[in-house]
């Protein structure tokens, strides 16, 4: 199980826009439900045929990655990722603590749909330090949600 290094205010939404990290993704060990198993988040490939809530499974037809070095985290606190802790969303999701960007959309127990960051503060779900990570970003050709380590997490819209 990992450590985790919360935020010195980990629930504090940026004030200036400009602060404010605007994409989807999941961090590097977060493994997503595919036809061969659960895959990290780093080794998804383009063509990789994800499990979708439906139990279909769909190819990646986009996929992007974001590298973010201490720096840029360093100047946009808002881009760490949310720890999302096995179990806090009852039961057994998520299997295993997954991180994923504070704008990932994900499924509550309660079957809304919530940006990660508007879970801090609940039990089980914090910001988390880094510095220096990527974000997987995957889409399926439209809007899905996805397994994740037995959540159900949306797809990221495609960006150019």
């Amino acid at each position: 199980m990992r450590e985790t290094r919360p935020l010195a205010s980990p629930a504090a939404a940026p004030r200036d826009r400009s602060e404010w990290w605007p994409l989807a993704g999941l961090a590097p060990m977060t493994r997503v439900r595919t036809i061969f198993g659960d895959v990290h988040a780093v080794a998804l490939r383009k063509g990789d045929e994800i499990l979708t809530a439906s139990g279909e499974y769909k190819p990646i037809l986009w996929l992007n990655r974001v590298l973010l070095d201490q720096a840029f985290l360093a100047e946009k606190p808002d881009s760490h990722p949310v720890c999302i802790r096995a179990g806090a969303f009852g039961g057994k999701a998520p299997s295993n603590d997954i991180l994923v960007s504070p704008r990932q959309i994900v499924e509550t127990p309660e079957g809304r749909f919530e940006e990660a960051a508007s879970l801090i503060g609940q039990a089980g779900v914090s910001r988390f330090s880094e510095t220096g990570l990527s974000y997987t970003m995957f889409h399926l050709g439209r809007p899905e949600s996805v397994v994740v380590e037995g959540a159900l997490l949306r797809t990221a819209p495609p960006v150019n």
